[in-house]
Order: C-alpha cells, then sequence, then structure tokens
C-alpha cells in the first residue's frame, strides 16, 4: 500500500509577485486612477447676492422742478443731505457729498433726466469714503395727481456687508424726511455730526481666512498699520502712527476672535481700544471682515465713544484724522494682497496703474 506525502504547508499557493520595472509590467498603483477619499475635488463656483433697497416719500405743495432743483443743485442739496461741489449730478462727472465729519460719499453721476412728461431721473455710483464697495442709486420723481410729487430712491449692492439692509435700509427714510422738510420749511435739515464713526470699509481681492492671516502677522501690520511695536494678540497693544506730523496712536487689544471660534458667522474679528496722548478717553473700536462673493472679502472699522469729547458743535479734527489713516491703511493692505486701486477685477482689465508706486511711496 502506498501512502501519500503529507503537504508541505510552507509551500505559498499564490503565484510569484510580479516586481515590475524593469523586468515586468508596472504596478496596479502605477497606473490605475485610485484617488485619495475626500478628493472628488468639489468647489465653490460663484457666491453673488444681490440686494435692493426702495424708499418713498410724497412731497405736497411743489411742483417737480422744485424738487428737481432741491435734488441737483449743490448748494440746496447742502441744506439737507451733505456739501455738495460744483460737479454734483453733472453727467460723467465725479464729485463729493461731504458730511463735514470726516466721512463723505464719492459720486459719478450715469445718468441725468430733468423733469419731461411729469417724470425726472437720477442715478449715479457712490463709494464710502471713497473706498467702499460702490453701489448704484438712482432717484426717481413722479408727479401724482393731487399736487404730489412722488420722491423714490433706490438702492442697489452687490454682496454688501450684511448689516447693509438694516443700515441703509433705516437711514433712507430719514434723508427723504430730510428732503421733503426742507421743501416745507426752507429751514436746514442735515443732522449734525454724528458720535458713531468713522466707519469705513474697503473690499480685498482674497477670501476672508486669507486675508485675516495676512492682516495680522507682524510683517504684514508693518506695512499696512504702520506698526512701530506689539501684537493683536489679546491684551496685546500696538503703537502706530497716524499720518505725516499727526503723532502716534495705540491699539489696545479686547478681544481677537479667530476663524470658528465664534457663533454664528465663524468669521474673525478684532475689538480693541484707540487712544491717542491728549485725549480725554479711549475710543471702542472694532474691525472685522465678512464674505464678498468668490474669493473676496469686505474688511470694516467701526468707533465709538466720542461723547468723552464733550459736546463741540464740530466734529473734533481726529475724527477726520481717523478717516483718512484707515482709507490709506486699507488701500496699502488691498495693494500687499495683489489688489488695490487700478488693479483688474474678476479678469476685467485695470482700471489705473496697479504696477506704480503705492500709497505714500510703497513700492510694488
Amino acid at each position: 500500500m502506498s501512502v501519500e506525502p503529507a503537504p508541505d504547508r510552507t509551500a505559498d499557493p499564490r503565484p510569484p509577485l510580479d516586481h515590475g520595472p524593469p523586468d515586468g509590467p508596472p504596478f496596479p498603483h502605477e497606473v490605475l486612477d485610485f484617488p485619495p477619499l475626500g478628493s472628488s475635488g468639489a468647489h465653490p463656483v460663484s457666491q453673488q447676492r444681490w440686494e435692493e433697497l426702495v424708499s418713498d416719500v410724497h412731497v405736497r405743495g411743489h411742483s417737480l422742478d422744485d424738487v428737481w432743483r432741491t435734488l441737483t443743485d449743490p448748494y440746496a442739496v447742502a441744506q439737507w443731505l451733505a456739501d455738495a461741489d460744483e460737479f454734483w449730478a453733472a453727467p460723467g462727472r465725479e464729485s463729493t457729498l461731504d458730511f463735514e465729519d470726516g466721512e463723505f460719499f464719492w459720486c459719478r453721476t450715469t445718468v441725468t433726466e430733468p423733469p419731461d412728461e411729469g417724470s425726472a431721473l437720477l442715478e449715479y455710483l457712490w463709494r464710502w469714503v471713497g473706498v467702499g464697495p460702490a453701489t448704484t442709486v438712482r432717484w426717481e420723481l413722479t408727479r401724482l395727481p393731487g399736487d404730489v410729487v412722488r420722491v423714490r430712491v433706490v438702492e442697489r449692492a452687490t454682496n454688501p456687508p450684511s448689516d447693509w439692509r438694516s443700515w441703509n435700509g433705516m437711514g433712507w427714510p430719514g434723508i427723504l424726511d430730510q428732503l421733503a422738510e426742507h421743501l416745507r420749511t426752507g429751514r436746514r435739515q442735515r443732522w449734525t455730526w454724528r458720535r458713531m464713526g468713522p466707519y469705513v470699509q474697503t473690499e480685498l481681492p482674497v477670501s476672508t481666512f486669507e486675508a485675516w492671516s495676512a492682516l495680522t502677522s507682524v510683517p504684514a501690520l508693518q506695512f499696512w498699520l504702520g506698526r512701530s511695536s506689539g501684537t493683536l494678540d489679546r491684551g496685546g497693544e500696538v503703537e502706530f502712527t497716524l499720518g505725516d506730523a499727526s503723532g502716534v496712536a495705540r491699539i489696545t487689544v479686547v478681544e481677537h476672535v479667530e476663524a470658528n471660534q465664534s457663533f454664528p458667522s465663524f468669521q474673525p474679528r478684532l475689538e480693541f481700544e484707540l487712544g491717542r496722548p491728549g485725549w480725554p478717553g479711549p475710543l471702542s473700536c472694532h474691525l472685522w471682515i465678512e464674505p464678498a462673493g468668490l474669493g473676496r472679502s469686505v474688511l470694516q472699522v467701526f468707533h465709538s465713544g466720542w461723547e468723552r469729547f464733550g459736546s463741540p458743535d464740530r466734529a473734533p479734527v481726529d475724527r477726520a484724522l481717523l478717516v483718512t489713516f484707515w482709507t490709506s491703511a486699507f488701500q496699502r493692505l488691498a495693494m500687499l494682497l495683489g489688489g488695490g486701486p487700478g488693479a483688474p477685477r474678476d479678469g476685467g482689465p485695470a482700471t489705473g496703474g496697479p504696477e506704480g508706486p503705492g500709497p505714500h511711496a510703497w513700492s510694488r
């Protein structure tokens, strides 16, 4: 009787491995499409948000021509809205609406249609303190039965700041009331200088997180803020120069919130006190950033606390100084991040020479 030998359990039943080049075919991982998890490449294509505000007032006892003159004559506009220069409401010209407390609108008139067949139209673009996002403002005057002129103002914006609807939406009815009351009484109806502010905003050509990371770093602070010492960490102090022959100021950081740390927006922000030698006390300030469409953001700064300066008839000179400082600082920051005045937007043509010198002779 024959006996079969026991199986060799040490033998590998699998075929020998092909070690690939140089003598064999490549390994599967070298030739097959096998992407890692989470690499599908989903990405935003567009982030657009359009806003529109419409406000009306009915003016009685005045002709359409009277209302049109009050809206377009620079001297009349200065009685109920803001100081206007000679180019106000001139087609194709740029002009200023100056509130005489450091803040102003920079405007470009696009449409002027004087009264004809019972209606009139004025349309312009404006930017808050010259560097804020541009919006379109349209004034529509319509003669109604009963000796009534309807004044309608429509403002349109694309990707404005989150509080734009409440801030501007509540502001327009007050402006229309000032217009109507000036027509009714002939008296000056402008508000006095505001204890809140100044408020400065500008668009940056990068996302919120990229912008915040850049603007809070020490090297960037030296460039755009003019930092001489300190950091923006919580409790930190940063000294900087307000401007030529304007002295120094100091930021004392109260709260520094980074991205994804605070509900509900999860956007970063900075709360600080701003002081200067000779001031009766510091201003309370906020610096924050919001998305403004795909790959863009809006940086904003706001001040309060002017009550410490008493009750002067006119705004303190330092209020206008702060507007000038932040406007220039935000322009330098936009330049640092690859944008700024004249830079192309969304692939469009440049509006000026982005390769030239920057503010205060800073070079790009």
